[in-house]
């Protein structure tokens, strides 16, 4: 996949709600949505989400071709990238993954990776 431009804003309701509306105007991507402070962020099945400003708060909008069911494992993918960029440079078994889509940093969340998907054209 080609560099990704990325959307910064200052602030937002959800960058996943960004790329939801976006993806349902027509973008279909790679659009990297990101801002500074997030007003209504939300993790799985629909939770409430919440995290200080000064946090990284981004979404990536992309579209694929792949079966739902093999999609879905983007989301061990990228807790597995995530994992093993932090990895490099936290002392040694600092970084762990809280199954499925958590990625911990000394038993205190970091990341949290929510994949997505809207109708199927």
């Amino acid at each position: 996949m080609a560099a990704a431009p990325v959307l910064l804003l200052d602030q937002i309701d959800s960058t996943n709600a960004e790329a939801r509306r976006r993806a349902e105007a027509g973008e279909t991507g790679p659009l990297w949505i990101a801002a500074r402070r997030q007003t209504a962020g939300r993790g799985r099945r629909g939770r409430a989400w919440e995290g200080n400003t000064g946090n990284l708060f981004s979404t990536l909008l992309t579209t694929t071709r792949k079966p739902p069911a093999e999609a879905a494992q983007v989301t061990f993918i990228a807790a597995l990238a995530v994992a093993d960029l932090l990895d490099r440079y936290a002392p040694p078994s600092v970084v762990t993954i809280k199954w499925p889509n958590d990625v911990m940093l000394a038993g205190v969340k970091a990341s949290g990776i929510l994949v997505e998907s809207g109708a199927h054209s």
